[in-house]
């Protein structure tokens, strides 16, 4: 059972008359006679009276006969305390309600070590701990009708078993979270910090684990009771009311929610008012991945990803699915696509068939293309049981990203079949009935995904739902604008003379630069082999030598390059799918001294000199989504630590800073008390005003004839 601490202004002596007593006092000894529970000899124990040690408390922290309290939760709690601060466990041992109202009228709370007990498990089978010892120590509290007070009639502090102050703070009664605990708990559970990384960081703010009070496991039981809270009914309604606060917050935020003809929720698109921004300048080309796991209702989760200027993955919407069939995945995108206002040129998804219908119907003008990096992920587990699998393996890439045209794809395709002896692969045919999808050359903008991508940022999608949305859109709108920072820093070196890197070494940004600068060094690797003139334009064939498996190989790749206009264009299409001119392109406007390059080659997607409307909207962030007492927790914190910083170079103002905390707590806790009390007052009134006659509350109604 969890105690709370208990302020001790409240507590008020009361002195008895003799005559007064002496009624109370038999009532009393009968009343604890009852709660005597049966008691077995046991000759083995020892029994030793024995007070807590009492110097680190105050007077008022020791329980004595008189006190009063205004309630018994308040009583409760005050023993409690008292308890864990001297070194044992209380609990509540019996307790008797009034005949008429049923309400409590007298407790008596005991030492948890009290009595003796038998146990109907067998001792060399037994698990659990026997504690009863037979100790006395208790008090009784009982209602008194005249004040609604409670007052304690009889107290008993001596305990016939040591009482241990360090011992006590690791029983799991006396295991307890504070309120900046669960504030840190939580923040680490929605970031994925790991309870095991949680509790080391809360000792080490506390000087070690043991004077933390609570243990790993109680970490662990908190963030597991907070799944258990919630069911699908609670966890719709509160992704509702998220949503609604956040269109509150930006009038650009966009969601829309699927319900079916059962009143049941089965889909939902929502999407940031920064992502809606992004979407001008990082929006021609999407991926839309639906292979992260399910949350804990069966949803799938999928999310609209674009690619920035820094060529990182970034969010343009989220979804999550009632299921993965042809209507749900048209449902999604119809929703999407009207936020957005315009279709991409171009989707990339992974092999599900269904998603392949849905976008032929709602994004007939878009080229769809299976992601790559999927395919190549299942590399390993369908084709690492055969014997030449790094051969194999090396191969079939080389055939992916090396075959120019559609006929070359599918002519090495079936030479590789052949070598490897893969006829009866099911997985291997079932890639080649959709050859076209996988070609480089049919990729044309599409692949510039897979080649940017960050797949492993997807792990912070993993469990994604809708608060944990809040976290990942602020973590990529925190890595741009530190990416954005480090470019306007300073510059990466060139690589060359060439006044062509210089050039993009000034428009593109850090990341973007160093793979132009890649393919600047892959030029020492191409060799122009004949060039063809046809009038103002040439046709140029430049051989690059690669390593396939340990082996060289000389590919062959076609340059046109026009004489008055300096355009290239090279049948590799890096630039038509990347964005970035390939290795054999430079080598061609080296070889006719071209020093400027056109600028329809310097593509504004990459540059760090634009001003984009996204960078001047803060992602949205829902500051009410915690408990509301948490909340105001963490303002009070973030107000003091503010107020602490300018105060720790001298231990003189740390001390006046301690003093006028304290201050305020006494204050704070004298206003308590005199609200409590102002607030019995008033409930003894209108309780009083409810008991008055029939006929005088006949005087405040309406006349009636």
């Amino acid at each position: 059972m969890e105690h709370n601490s208990v302020e001790p202004s409240y507590l008020v002596p009361v002195s008895f008359t003799g005559d007064s007593f002496d009624g109370e006092s038999e009532q009393l000894d009968k009343a604890i006679e009852c709660t005597k529970i049966t008691e077995l000899e046991c000759h083995d124990t020892e029994l030793v009276d024995e007070l807590p040690d009492h110097s680190c408390l105050a007077d008022n922290e020791i329980p004595r006969v008189g006190m009063w309290f205004e309630h018994l939760k308040l009583a409760q709690d005050f023993y409690a305390t008292y308890a864990k601060k001297v070194g044992f466990t209380s609990k509540i041992r019996a307790i008797n309600f009034d005949r008429m109202t049923k309400q409590p009228i007298n407790q008596s709370i005991h030492c948890n070590r009290e009595g003796f007990r038998a146990s109907r498990v067998k001792a060399p089978i037994r698990k659990n701990t026997m504690a009863g010892v037979g100790c006395r120590a208790r008090i009784y509290a009982k209602f008194d009708r005249e004040k609604h007070d409670w007052v304690l009639l009889k107290v008993e502090l001596n305990h016939s078993h040591p009482c241990s102050t360090r011992k006590a703070v690791h029983y799991h009664e006396n295991r307890e979270l504070t309120m900046h605990a669960k504030c840190i708990i939580e923040v680490n559970d929605e970031a994925g910090i790991r309870p095991n990384k949680t509790f080391p960081a809360l000792a080490n703010e506390v000087g070690g684990p043991s004077n933390l009070g609570f243990s790993e496991k109680d970490v662990r039981n908190y963030i597991s009771s907070r799944l258990r809270s919630t069911n699908v009914n609670a966890d719709v309604k509160e992704m509702l009311n998220y949503f609604m606060r956040m269109k509150e917050l930006n009038p650009n935020y966009f969601y829309a929610v699927n319900i079916n003809e059962d009143n049941k929720f089965t889909s939902a698109v929502w999407v940031d008012a920064r992502c809606w921004a992004s979407y001008e300048y990082y929006g021609e080309v999407v991926s839309f991945d639906t292979t992260y796991s399910t949350n804990r209702h069966g949803l799938p989760f999928a999310a609209f990803i674009g690619v920035n200027h820094h060529g990182k993955s970034t969010l343009l919407g989220c979804a999550l699915l009632g299921s993965e069939e042809i209507p749900s995945f048209e449902w999604v995108f119809t929703q999407w696509l009207e936020c957005m206002g315009t279709a991409p040129k171009g989707i990339i998804t992974d092999q599900c068939k269904s998603m392949f219908g849905a976008i032929k119907k709602v994004l007939p003008s878009t080229r769809h293309r299976w992601c790559i990096w999927h395919i190549t992920q299942k590399i390993h587990n369908k084709l690492g049981g055969y014997s030449r699998f790094k051969e194999l393996n090396a191969e079939l890439k080389h055939i992916i990203w090396n075959s120019k045209l559609v006929e070359d794809f599918e002519d090495h395709w079936a030479e590789f079949i052949d070598e490897f002896n893969l006829h009866h692969n099911r997985w291997l045919s079932s890639l080649c009935l959709f050859g076209k999808i996988m070609c480089r050359k049919c990729l044309d903008v599409v692949v510039f995904l897979y080649s940017v991508l960050e797949k492993r940022s997807y792990a912070w999608f993993y469990f994604l739902f809708v608060h944990e949305f809040d976290n990942v859109l602020g973590t990529k709108e925190q890595k741009e604008l530190e990416n954005d920072a480090a470019d306007s820093r300073g510059l990466i070196p060139c690589s060359t003379r060439s006044a062509i890197e210089r050039r993009f070494q000034k428009e593109y940004t850090n990341k973007m630069f160093r793979d132009v600068q890649t393919e600047f060094g892959k030029k020492a690797d191409c060799t122009i082999c004949a060039v063809d003139e046809h009038g103002n334009s040439a046709r140029v064939k430049v051989e690059e030598k690669i390593l396939v498996y340990e082996t060289t190989r000389y590919v062959t790749f076609d340059v046109h390059f026009g004489h008055s206009t300096h355009e290239v264009r090279c049948d590799c299409n890096l630039f038509e799918s990347a964005g970035i001119l390939c290795c054999h392109c430079l080598v061609v406007l080296s070889s006719y001294k071209v020093n400027e390059v056109p600028s329809c080659y310097v593509l504004p997607r990459w540059s760090k000199n634009i001003k984009r409307k996204h960078t001047y909207i803060k992602s949205s962030h829902d500051v009410r989504r915690s408990n509301e007492s948490h909340n105001i927790f963490r303002e009070l914190c973030a107000h003091f630590y503010n107020v602490a910083q300018e105060f720790t170079d001298c231990d003189d103002e740390a001390d006046m800073l301690h003093n006028v905390l304290e201050d305020a707590r006494a204050k704070l806790v004298d206003y308590r008390g005199k609200m409590r009390i102002t607030l019995s007052l008033l409930h003894t009134i209108a309780s009083s005003q409810a008991l008055q006659p029939f006929s005088a509350q006949r005087t405040f109604r309406p006349h009636q004839r």
